[in-house]
């Protein structure tokens, strides 16, 4: 985003030019570009697409500032770029033409550096206020008022809304900076301007999102534009990955609130999977229902609240090692009296958009209290349950103060009621949800972080905010049997929370393989169909009593080892010193060692080698297992003869991270296991990161 701003001062007299310039010698804040006449100020134009203001002379030679004006203000990418003239006294002809024109304001020769600055800084700051500062576009306000008054100058005319979303621009501001992000929404806003010029009405409505109004022609002119725009971004989205959507309302009633035009373009896009691979989609008829839909059920939420028709369900979250059930979320359900069972993604959206989304979320989070409080008094086995807190939740000051009361109401520990945020919430006010989390998490509470990975800037709000848990969102799960980035992606979010301290959990997971996948990555929680369906409070209720029997009579877990080595009565005394408190895992050399990881590296906590063995030996396997971005964090223990000190040199260096010598004391190999299973996988992938930067982890 550019810090100066820009004027350009067009004026064939060198010494004005100079009392101008001087007028802001002061000033830090002003670029000003020079213009001798109306060939020179238009070639500026064209090379510098950010000039935030025209200080234009009446009087030029070739073609006088009044035709220069008129010429700029017909010419849509240069319309929307305010001007203030200039001129002698006694030229209020030209000054009065010049403001019919389009022109901001006037300034009188000679310049009195006060007035000249007062006018000309008046006509920034309002354009400013009445304009997207990184676009120049209308912000959205402004446009829904400028698309208001272009209706009531064409009574008659028909227009149609078309609503621009970058689907993938997150990922771009992640991984390649907010400034190449930056570049995409500029192409976007000039190929709008270009084409839609003085015809129709264009904004930057948040983040991504784009709106324009246009007449409606007689030759799909909105399809028209959408292949203009989408031809203009098609060199960008090459490089960076990226689709350009839109959502069409063809508008039926001018009556409507501006706003509700943007809401039905945008909710048309929904539609556009079914389009035949076209990236635009129109609002049609099942969608004017499903908005009556919308309006009845604003009707009838806050009586339906009265009546207690919402209701409470919990997911259940497992533990990925033991596959035990330790916490679950509380889902809120509407049972509508006429229209059944309501989606909440299909009410929530609509409560957070009016407000009333503090009034459910209160409700919610004391049935949560209620349910925790009657388990407890009838002696159930008692878990965490995790509530979410709606973004407008998180602008109340006293948020926590009212969660504490309700605690305090049912004596519920604070350790039983989580708080889920969602990654969205973070994007709107990153500093103020950043302090109110901080002070929340102060007070006690565990927070964690829904929908990770969804939002508009992922990995600043994991470097910046202070959270316990990560719910990674379930658009990887979905994507993970068909694209292998999705998993890499995954593991890398695992890993990288566990070096913060942060636990994870995995939303919308269905199989077994993603089960076995996400054990394998380190994932800590698991939630999903594969485990439970949501229950109802009654069958959740059952589901822990059930669990405080099972917990009984399971077996304590226990680590795992993996030995490997082609001498089967070495693996035999390896066991026998290291007694019954392991798992063991057999392998002869390093391919069957792979084999046994590929199905049960979930339960492995640590890989004792020998390093001579057959087929692929204990070197291969250490550099196998480091590429392998699943098997990287399991440490090594290497065994090899005491002569061997190059060997061990090496094994340390390919990243073991322990090395026993040949005859070995089972005391001494005992101790050492035992020492590395007690740190945390945390500290060793610090201790390898540690290595790496001073380089001695090599071939990775």
């Amino acid at each position: 985003m550019k810090e100066l701003r820009v004027i350009l001062l067009v004026d064939a007299s060198y010494e004005d030019r100079i009392t101008v310039k001087q007028a802001w010698e002061e000033e830090k804040a002003y670029e000003i570009l020079e213009a001798e006449n109306s060939r020179e100020a238009l070639e500026a134009l064209q090379e510098r697409k950010d000039v935030d203001l025209i200080f234009l002379d009446i009087i030029l030679p070739e073609t006088d500032g009044i035709n220069f004006l008129s010429r700029i203000k017909k010419r849509g990418e240069y319309a929307h770029i305010p001007v203030v003239v200039n001129t002698y006294p006694g030229k209020n002809v030209q000054v009065e033409k010049a403001l019919l024109l389009g022109a901001e304001d006037f300034v009188l020769k000679p310049y009195h550096p006060e007035v000249l600055k007062k006018r000309i800084g008046s006509v920034l700051n309002r354009n400013l206020q009445e304009r997207d500062v990184l676009t120049n576009l209308y912000p959205s306000q402004t446009f829904y008022n400028q698309t208001k008054r272009m209706f009531l100058h064409n009574p008659d005319s028909p227009f149609t809304m078309l609503y621009f979303n970058i689907k993938g621009f997150t990922v771009i501001n992640d991984f390649y900076g907010n400034e190449k992000g930056d570049v995409i929404l500029l192409e976007l806003a000039q190929a709008l301007r270009e084409w839609i010029g003085k015809k129709g009405t264009y904004g930057r409505i948040i983040a991504d999102n784009f709106v324009c109004c246009i007449p409606s022609g007689s030759q799909d002119e909105e399809i028209q534009l959408f292949r203009y725009v989408e031809a203009r971004m098609e060199k960008l989205r090459r490089i960076y990955h990226f689709n350009l959507e839109c959502g069409i309302y063809k508008i039926d009633d001018k009556n409507l609130a501006v706003s509700i035009m943007c809401d039905r373009a945008k909710f048309s896009m929904i539609n556009i999977r079914k389009n035949r691979g076209e990236k635009y989609a129109y609002y049609d008829a099942d969608l004017a229902r499903q908005y009556r839909n919308e309006q009845r059920i604003i009707a009838d939420m806050e009586q339906a609240l009265a009546e207690r028709q919402f209701f409470i369900m919990l997911h259940p979250i497992y533990d990925a090692a033991t596959e035990s059930p330790v916490s679950a979320e509380a889902l809120v359900r509407w049972k509508h009296p006429e229209l059944g069972i309501i989606r909440p993604d299909i009410f929530v959206p609509l409560f957070e958009k009016n407000g009333f989304i503090r009034q459910l979320d209160l409700y919610v989070w004391e049935e949560v209290c209620k349910l925790l409080a009657k388990m407890r008094d009838d002696g159930n086995y008692v878990c965490p349950i995790s509530v979410n807190v709606s973004r407008i939740d998180l602008y109340d000051p006293e948020i926590g103060d009212a969660i504490e009361l309700m605690l305090e109401q049912y004596h519920v520990p604070k350790r039983l009621l989580r708080l889920e945020i969602t990654e969205s919430a973070y994007t709107e006010k990153p500093r103020e949800i950043i302090e109110l989390v901080s002070k929340l998490r102060n007070r006690g509470f565990e927070l964690l972080m829904d929908d990770f990975g969804s939002g508009y800037s992922s990995l600043n709000m994991l470097k910046e905010m202070d959270i316990d848990t990560l719910k990674i969102d379930m658009q990887f799960m979905e994507e993970l049997a068909t694209s292998r980035r999705a998993g890499n992606i995954l593991i890398s979010i695992v890993r990288m929370a566990k070096l913060l301290n942060i636990s994870t959990v995995a939303e919308g997971v269905e199989t077994r393989e993603q089960m076995e996948f996400l054990r394998n990555a380190g994932c800590d929680r698991i939630q999903g169909y594969y485990f439970s369906r949501p229950l109802s409070t009654e069958e959740y209720e059952r589901l822990m009593a059930e669990e405080a029997l099972r917990k009984d009579e399971k077996k304590p877990y226990k680590k795992g080892v993996l030995l490997v080595d082609d001498v089967t009565m070495l693996r035999k005394s390896l066991i026998q010193a290291l007694g019954d408190s392991y798992q063991y895992f057999e392998a002869a050399n390093g391919k069957e060692a792979l084999e046994v990881l590929n199905e049960y590296a979930s339960k492995i906590g640590i890989i004792i080698t020998d390093i001579f063995m057959p087929e692929m030996d204990g070197f291969e396997l250490i550099q196998e297992l480091k590429q392998n971005s699943v098997f990287s964090h399991i440490p090594i223990i290497v065994i090899t003869a005491s002569e061997e000190r190059e060997n061990e040199i090496r094994a340390l260096r390919l990243g073991a991270v322990d090395v026993a010598t040949k005859p070995y004391d089972p005391v001494i190999v005992s101790h050492r296991v035992k020492n590395v299973m007690k740190m945390s996988e945390t500290e060793w992938l610090q201790m390898e990161m540690q290595l790496m930067q001073s380089g001695i982890l090599q071939g990775e």
